[in-house]
């Protein structure tokens, strides 16, 4: 408590010196690293800048894309704090990015603001004796693989490579071992985290464990993470199956089948994600299968020989070292690098059960869609990702604030076209919000769920948080935020 309250009483002064008159019209000259006391590491940068699309973290989305006045990268924990301090005083709205990769349209509502770019925040250290790993809160999914393989390790992550840790760490993390080691908050251990009140504590199962709770689930709305310690497994195989097999949409009916006949059985080493896009050479919307299986080969193409044989277009099946698999998925799509500024219009949805007719009759109205609206056609994106749950399921529902553990299959809506086009945006939130509700119906949930990090943005609280959860969520937004700092990225409030 002691630490608390000198924590508090340290902020509180740093929040009056930094009281200076703030004119955002002059932003350039008044927001300099002396004014704030910030380390000659800190860098600083306006839109106006040369360098603002290389030097500052681009985000993975200009859709509902929030608007800086200014970016500032911090070198050191406590530049992160006067930041905050500095905002806070001013009445100046922030946001801290580490991936750049969050796509709810909440992020729009943040303008005039100023960026925390935590890109100096990029370290990965793996403790081989303790099994564990450590990582800065701007760490991205494909800077881990490489140093746990050598390691000798693995840990559960997101699908892929270009997604922030910490970020996708926060809304849960759903992956492709989960079914082995459960959620991404499952393996977490302990944060380095700068709360709505400015404090810079640590919160773990032993220390604030209230706070640790809520991080698990919805961290978004409790503060900036700038550090974060998981725990690190051995490798379950160094070689992993990765099946890319492409099929015709008439497939979709066998394709469904089988996800139906693995909805509450699907081994724990084996995880699908089937994928349409569009393409002319293949009569319009089609269908790509991903599967990856932590074992031999003979083992996983067994798994998935209803898959092989449902008419395929073309198809490659390899063994990889899992330090790269993530690189090797969908054609090795990956290792192209991060995309950066699309226009992407993101809705997700869940099943806890596969409705046959349901996805059939989604599979027709895709397709009818894409060939409605061109503009889309290129960039446009369906996923059902189906991983197994064994791990998931055995944590008790109390033990985090995540509330989706009895979630089958999550769904992933990805609508990309022109900035500025009108017609087509129209278009695409009639169709994700009408899908989005046709699954829901069918679903096996009473209402609509959303894992939090696939929302949209126009869901609410209950379908992403869980109505149960959020009495708990809500006490600690009053200890940790009160001022609602933390309100952008699909916040409880």
């Amino acid at each position: 408590m002691q630490h608390t309250l000198t924590t508090l009483t340290a902020f509180t002064s740093l929040v009056l010196q930094l009281a200076v008159a703030y004119d955002p019209a002059n932003i350039a000259v008044q927001l300099t690293s002396s004014s704030i006391g910030l380390s000659p590491g800190t860098h600083i940068f306006f839109p106006t800048d040369q360098n603002w699309t290389t030097e500052t973290t681009q985000r993975y989305t200009v859709h509902d894309a929030p608007g800086y006045i200014a970016s500032i990268k911090p070198a050191l924990e406590s530049d992160v704090q006067k930041i905050v301090a500095f905002c806070s005083t001013n009445h100046i709205p922030f946001l801290a990015t580490g991936g750049g990769h969050g796509f709810a349209t909440t992020f729009g509502k943040l303008q005039n603001g100023i960026e925390i770019d935590l890109g100096f925040f990029r370290s990965v250290s793996v403790n081989t004796t303790a099994s564990t790993m450590t990582i800065g809160g701007a760490v991205i999914f494909n800077d881990i693989f490489e140093p746990l393989y050598n390691a000798g390790k693995e840990i559960q992550t997101g699908s892929s490579p270009c997604v922030g840790m910490v970020g996708a760490t926060l809304g849960g993390g759903v992956g492709r071992y989960n079914g082995l080691h459960g959620m991404i908050v499952d393996a977490l251990l302990s944060v380095r985290i700068i709360t709505g009140t400015g404090e810079l504590v640590t919160a773990s199962e032993t220390e604030n464990s209230d706070l640790f709770w809520g991080i698990r689930g919805a961290g978004m709305n409790y503060g900036i993470i700038l550090s974060a310690t998981y725990q690190a497994y051995d490798l379950t195989s160094s070689q992993v199956m990765n099946a890319d097999i492409d099929l015709p949409l008439n497939s979709s009916g066998k394709l469904m089948e089988y996800l139906k006949s693995y909805e509450n059985t699907l081994p724990a080493k084996l995880s699908i994600i089937l994928r349409s896009t569009y393409a002319e050479e293949n009569g319009g919307a089609y269908i790509t299968i991903n599967a990856v299986y932590a074992g031999p080969l003979s083992e996983g193409t067994a798994l998935i020989q209803p898959i092989l044989s449902a008419n395929p277009i073309r198809q490659n099946i390899t063994m990889v070292p899992w330090g790269s698999y993530i690189n090797a998925t969908f054609w090795g799509a990956g290792q192209f690098g991060c995309p950066k500024r699309f226009n992407a219009n993101v809705y997700g949805g869940s099943v806890k059960t596969y409705d046959i007719p349901t996805f059939q009759k989604f599979f027709s109205d895709w397709n009818g869609f894409l060939k409605a609206n061109p503009a889309a056609q290129e960039q446009s994106v369906f996923f059902i990702e189906t991983f197994p749950t064994q791990a998931v399921r055995a944590v008790p529902d109390n033990t985090t604030a995540y509330p989706h553990r009895d979630i089958t299959a999550h769904l992933l809506f990805n609508f990309g076209y022109p900035v500025n086009d009108t017609a087509t945006n129209n278009a695409a939130n009639a169709f994700g919000v009408q899908s989005r509700s046709n699954f829901a119906v069918t679903s096996g949930f009473d209402g609509l769920q959303v894992y939090v990090s696939y929302g949209h943005g126009d869901e609410g609280a209950v379908p992403l948080y869980g109505e149960r959860k959020l009495p708990r969520l809500m006490a600690l937004k009053k200890r940790w935020d009160p001022q609602n700092f933390f309100r952008y990225d699909e916040p409880l409030v």
